[in-house]
């Protein structure tokens, strides 16, 4: 995960979600979400992220694996100008639109299912 930090002075600096929300397979909640991956293609104008949601920060600090593992895809991408793990993360936690209507089969992922989250930073000391 070091590709998502940014450092300054001797701290290492990661952005996260807090947000509770519900593990689809298990009913388990979490609330701390962490980017693992992130690809942007600029030519087919398209951002994937992939996110781990943990059942609190602390939990994921002592060690614990994550309740579950999401991939997003956003019809969009950054500009040149930004950080594209800051962009994603905002992008994650835009609010529903009032016309979504969410798919219903087993396995689905809603996009919008950080919506209202916050985004927040930890500091390591290295």
């Amino acid at each position: 995960m070091g590709f998502f930090y940014y450092q300054h002075k001797k701290e290492n600096i990661m952005k996260f979600i807090e947000k509770q929300t519900e593990c689809q397979r298990t009913g388990a909640l979490s609330n701390h979400h962490v980017v693992t991956g992130l690809q942007v293609d600029y030519v087919n104008n398209s951002t994937f992220i992939t996110m781990a949601s943990y059942v609190s920060k602390q939990k994921k600090d002592e060690g614990k694996e994550s309740l579950s593992v999401n991939t997003f895809t956003i019809s969009a991408v950054p500009s040149w100008d930004q950080i594209p793990y800051e962009w994603a993360l905002s992008e994650l936690v835009k609010a529903q639109p009032e016309d979504f209507v969410p798919e219903t089969y087993s396995g689905y992922v809603n996009p919008y299912m950080f919506a209202g989250g916050k985004v927040k930073e930890t500091t390591e000391t290295k």
